[in-house]
């Protein structure tokens, strides 16, 4: 009888196991091991995994956990600080057996978590244990079992007594496990276990503690171990296995144990593990839906509730009144609709997504039109769980849930990202909070992580690791793995090259290829969360994160596989900025905009977008998107839906855009294969975007059913060459039947083929493209109120504030500092001005603000920095928050001509006096400053406004300080230079030096040399491990800011000018890795001292080649050395042609190194020449 690993440990046992389970079930197929266990340390995380692997496999799975097990009680608040934790192996006979194990392993996380760190263990104690045996068979472990701590403390008797306690609670499903990994230990301990087997007939099992599949593997598992430890692999002191702790056939086990143990004892326990193995039923844990039980009116059904809100729903949409009938094409479809959620079981999903959208809308929490194939239903139309009408827009149910797709239904919404939190407590009060909890992932090595990782254990230096780590490409956000880097197609033959090459590099790449892809750390779904009928503590093994929230044990997909109800609800950034641009309209004119009752063809909107200003335009900012805008100039929302389809890798690559906008424009004829066609793709141009047009024309053309479509759109989306050749004839046959020449028939089934693997959901482009409108049309209508929402959204982001600060400037918005008489919390639209929010102050609190915000409201503006220190207590708004309320400039109104030195000179005395005064009104005295100014009815009425502040101390009068140190201070309190910028007054010469702001670097192509005049924000010195300098800039302009390295050449000889608080032209090169933009410095001039050598020509000579040809060979006389820098002086022509002035500036290559030589040489070969600050107007 065939040997059954029942110990073993995949890569769930986080950095402690290097074996992924597909792999582990492949291994067992090769063995030829009817059966495999899976025991992974104190957690579940693969149990549901296993089972979807050993499907179709010869493999029987095994669900189990190697728990903790402790001898005190779970509820003891005290625990001992020694207290010991003994590993058991514990294993699920049945369902029965599987729900207490669930059972068990949610216990030991949510009341049994015992130490810290990579030293924290999920206990059990034995009362709880006992408690819910039921269907569980145990066995004694690895040498950290009670029993084999027992005999090796020299105390046989204790051990017996341990035994005896398992095999009263669990009888014959209780095996003493032996083990040998080669320790003077593991003979010890399997000695006394065959002997208490005899004694106290308990069976005997042979185990190994399998940690990975093969030998070959044990040094990459020993890298993980490093990896979990922090140590080095040279390290002596430290956590070591043996090398022996692999996935094992009958004959190896066999042939272990020779040199302590009987032949046959060893014979009787292999063949134990498989009568084990045989004890074992399927758990029947997969694919049985278990809907949470909603409270459904008395008098009704699940299925009677849901169709009358639907029709209730779709008159209120269609404002009906209540005893009209529905118009055929809505009453028909809801009908349907309503018949196919029944047969397939769902009316209750349904509920519950109605009800919790229901509590989002009655509470004003804004919620998206829809997201995904849901947008397709009209049931979810009617009961607002989306805002799209799937008849106008011609979007198939079938797309969303096929009668012939037996499978849940995915409904995923998007919340306003500040108040999504709210739905999630409104769902878990609703079922109870042990029926509701957020998903748990993981995250896996990915190969540039991985690469680093390994390189940290082997001591191999952080600049070795980082350059070949960054060799790796990044394509749409995932790194290229390690065995394509080093096969005969690289990415990188760099990689390849240094791997075949190094001996060390090919050992440090072998290793980290054989665990990558394994997981490394736990974190929490986004946006996933499971709602049950039961407990889920008794259907799914539950733990906290890090943050104390209850999290499921398995992966999303794992949880749908057992027929859980799993919700996504997702917080959406652009609802939330909706939302406060309407709250801002609605503040300033009164006017309430419902963003989903605008007209879609407003022409603002439109022009908008032809212009491309999309900075804060959902979906469309992106630097690639801009131009395609600009060039299709969409005038309808299907046109903006279509754009969002096509924005992406197979129809970009494919080309489909340049088309799709010259069909648009009439520069290309639209031509259709069948006049049938027409209706079909007349929105899209003639070109297949949509999957549900593909659907279409298997419906119209060649019969099909919608749901049968549906099915035809995925398998050609999956590409089965058997499944593509059924459809074939199927869709060629009736489209032949239907009078479609079967020459074309064919030609059109290859072409949707090619076009399934491109094609996208109408439904989520048609409900994302709705936003997108929203957004284009706010910005178009209400252009302060939405970038001051625009702006407050992204406040925690600087870059993407400097960006749209950028952008307001660009619509004539000014974006002011704070004033503490007129800004609110957040961004504030003041007329056509947007001034900063009090919040965006450092070092004031949000107690201070609400303080702030009441005295404002109640008692009206401040009038001077003694009104403000006389209204609010000092313990409320201190010191450092007043010196950073005046730093900033939110105080300038308090003060003529705004001079911040002096509202600091006079802050000491007025605090002082603030503070008098507010003792005194405590202590119910006067003041004897107040008594001091004068009584009689003037002083009288100066109380009753709040207070006589004619008494305030004033300091003496002092200069204001220096413009560059306002600009420093606002920048340390606000993160922005808010009064003016340090490159402001050089807008005009910037332009011509540096056409390409910051902000558009992601524009430029890799390798694309660039000049830029920025400042240096932030500056880090870098000493590489050959002990060269280099440094990592932090630059800005007024657009945005990036990064620039400057390599150890470079930094030699630019090291002088590089400061923080640098103007600076740099001449760079763009470098593109892991899908973020730098900057290569090549070279660089002060601005404040650069002058710019000014050649005049007129128009014709401009044109001139004999003139073109000696003034490029006058220039090169006086080109800058290779290694020279810092010296460079650009050229710019002044061309004159029919009375005005056009400046061009010449490439890099024409820089000069001696500005006076080069006029020389140019005046001499009769050339206009002069040289120019571009600090003044040229």
């Amino acid at each position: 009888m065939a040997f059954v690993p029942l110990h073993n440990h995949s890569d769930y046992s986080l950095l402690d196991g290097a074996s992924q389970l597909p792999a582990m079930v492949k291994r067992a197929e090769e063995l030829g091991i009817p059966a495999l266990a899976l025991t992974d340390h104190g957690v579940m995380y693969g149990a549901i995994e296993l089972l979807k692997l050993c499907k179709g496999t010869s493999v029987k799975p095994i669900i189990g956990n190697e728990m903790y097990v402790i001898n005190g009680s779970l509820d003891d608040p005290n625990p001992p600080k020694k207290e010991r934790r003994y590993h058991l192996v514990v294993l699920a006979k049945n369902a029965v057996g599987y729900r207490n194990l669930v059972k068990l392993t949610s216990i030991s996380h949510l009341r049994g978590m015992r130490g810290r760190g990579i030293f924290s263990r999920a206990c059990i104690d034995k009362p709880t244990l006992e408690q819910y045996s039921e269907g569980l068979i145990v066995a004694t472990a690895c040498l950290g079992g009670e029993i084999s701590q027992a005999i090796l403390r020299g105390r046989p008797d204790v051990a017996r007594d341990v035994a005896r306690w398992y095999q009263g609670v669990f009888g014959g499903d209780f095996y003493l496990e032996i083990q040998d990994h080669g320790s003077p230990e593991d003979r010890i301990v399997n000695v006394e276990m065959v002997r208490i087997s005899r004694e106290l007939g308990i069976p005997i099992v042979a185990t190994n503690d399998a940690h990975y599949l093969t030998s070959n593997d044990a040094e990459a598992h020993d890298a993980l171990l490093c990896i979990l430890t922090g140590k080095l692999v040279t390290d002596e002191k430290r956590l070591r296995y043996t090398g022996t702790e692999y996935i094992k056939g009958e004959q190896e086990m066999l042939g272990l144990f020779a040199d302590h143990l009987e032949p046959e004892v060893v014979a009787e326990a292999v063949t134990n593990t498989a009568l084990v193995a045989e004890k074992v039923e399927d758990y029947d844990i997969l694919g049985r839906y278990q809907m949470p039980r909603f409270p459904i009116p008395e008098g009704h059904t699940p299925v009677s509730y849901l169709r009358e809100v639907s029709e209730q729903g779709l008159r209120a949409r269609l404002q009906l009144p209540e005893d009209a009938a529905f118009t055929p094409e809505y009453g028909e479809r809801l009908t349907f609709e309503l018949q196919v959620m029944e047969q397939m079981g769902f009316p209750t999903y349904f509920l519950v997504v109605w009800d919790y959208i229901r509590f989002a809308r009655e509470n004003g929490i804004p919620v998206g039109p829809g997201r995904g194939s849901a947008a397709g239903s009209l049931v979810a139309y009617a009961l607002g769980i989306t805002n799209i009408d799937p008849v106008t827009n011609g979007l198939l149910f079938e797309r969303f849930l096929n009668p012939e797709r037996k499978s849940m239904p995915d409904i995923d919404t998007d919340f306003c990202i500040e108040r999504r939190g709210e739905v999630i407590d409104y769902v878990t009060r609703r079922y109870g909070e042990e029926k509701v909890a957020q998903i748990i992932t993981f995250n896996r090595m990915t190969s540039k992580a991985v690469l680093k990782d390994v390189a940290r254990v082997l001591d191999i230096p952080y600049g070795d690791a980082d350059r070949l780590a960054k060799l790796i490409p990044v394509v749409r956000g995932k790194p290229a793995k390690l065995k394509e880097m080093i096969g005969e197609e690289s990415p990188a033959p760099e990689f390849r090259e240094k791997y075949q090459n190094d001996p060390q590099v090919k050992r440090w790449v072998d290793m980290a290829m054989r665990i990558e892809g394994t997981n490394k750390t736990f974190g929490v779904h986004a946006a996933g969360v499971v709602i049950a009928a039961d407990p889920l503590d008794e259907v799914v093994p539950l733990q906290r994160n890090n943050d104390g929230q209850v999290i499921t044990q398995y992966f999303m997909e794992d949880v749908e596989s057992m027929g859980l109800l799993k919700m996504d609800f997702l917080g959406l950034k652009n609802l939330t900025m909706i939302d406060k641009t309407i709250d801002l309209v609605e503040q300033s004119t009164g006017q309430k905009v419902d963003p989903d009752a605008l007209p879609l063809d407003d022409p603002g909107t439109y022009g908008l977008l032809a212009r491309g200003d999309l900075e804060g335009i959902f979906q469309l900012e992106s630097s690639g998107m801009r131009q395609i805008v600009r060039d299709l100039k969409p005038s309808s929302l299907e046109d903006i839906s279509s754009i969002l389809a096509l924005y992406r890798p197979g129809p970009l690559d494919a080309g489909l855009i340049p088309k799709f906008i010259n069909r648009k424009h009439g520069r290309e004829a639209i031509d259709f294969a069948h006049v049938k066609l027409e209706p079909i793709l007349q929105e899209t141009y003639g070109i297949m975007v949509y999957q549900e047009q593909i659907m279409r024309i298997a419906q119209d053309l060649a019969g099909y059913s919608l749901g049968e479509a549906d099915l035809l759109r995925r398998a050609m989306g999956k590409k089965k060459k058997s499944e593509m050749e059924k459809h074939q004839s199927i869709f060629v046959k009736g489209a032949t039947e239907r009078g479609v020449d079967p020459k074309i028939a064919e030609s059109l089934f290859e072409q949707m083929v090619l076009f399934a693997e491109y094609c996208f959901n109408k439904s989520h482009s048609t409900a994302y493209g709705a936003v997108t409108y929203q957004t284009a049309y706010l910005k178009a209508h209400y252009p302060v109120a939405y970038m001051a929402a625009l702006l407050t959204v992204n406040a925690g982001t600087t870059d993407k504030v400097q960006r749209y600060i950028s952008n307001c400037n660009a619509m004539g918005i000014e974006v002011m500092p704070p004033d503490v008489n007129a800004s609110g919390i957040d961004f504030t639209p003041v007329g056509d001005r947007i001034l900063f929010g009090l919040s965006a102050v450092r070092n004031l609190g949000d107690g201070a603000i609400r303080a702030l915000l009441e005295a404002r409201s109640s008692d009206g503006p401040f009038r001077s920095l003694a009104d403000l220190c006389d209204r609010i207590p000092g313990t409320t708004l201190n010191r450092r928050s007043l010196e950073s309320l005046i730093h900033c400039g939110a105080l300038d109104a308090l003060e003529p001509k705004a001079n911040r030195a002096q509202l600091m000179a006079d802050l000491d005395l007025i605090v002082d006096w603030a503070s008098s005064r507010a003792r005194d009104r405590a202590s119910g005295q006067g003041n004897l400053f107040d008594l001091l100014g004068g009584g009689g009815g003037d002083a009288e009425a100066a109380a009753a406004a709040g207070g006589d502040l004619s008494t305030a101390p004033k300091a003496a009068p002092v200069p204001d300080y220096p413009p560059t140190e306002k600009l420093r201070l606002e920048k340390e309190l606000v993160g922005f230079y808010l009064s003016d910028h340090p490159l402001k007054q050089l807008t005009r010469p910037v332009q011509l030096l540096s056409p390409v702001g910051l902000g558009s670097l992601e524009e430029q192509a890799d390798k694309a040399r660039v000049s830029v005049v920025g400042m240096v924000s932030g500056l880090r010195p870098v000493t590489t491990r050959k002990g060269d300098r280099m440094a990592v800039l932090q630059l800005e302009d007024l657009s945005g800011s990036c990064e620039a390295v400057v390599f150890p050449k470079t930094y030699a000889r630019l090291a002088d000018f590089l400061m923080v608080d640098a103007r600076l032209l740099i001449w760079a090169s763009v470098d593109r890795r892991d899908e973020q933009v730098q900057l290569i410095v090549d070279d660089c001039r002060v601005i404040d001292e650069l002058k710019v050598l000014l050649v005049e020509l007129e128009g014709s000579e401009a044109s001139d080649i004999a003139v073109q040809h000696k003034l490029r060979e006058c220039l090169n006389q006086h080109r800058t050395d290779k290694d020279e820098a810092g010296v460079r002086v650009p050229v710019v022509a002044m061309v004159r042609h029919h009375g005005q002035t056009r400046f061009v500036r010449l490439g890099h290559q024409f820089c000069v190194r001696d500005s006076e030589a080069a006029l020389s040489s140019l005046t001499a070969q009769a050339f206009r020449a002069r040289l120019s600050s571009p600090l003044v107007a040229a």
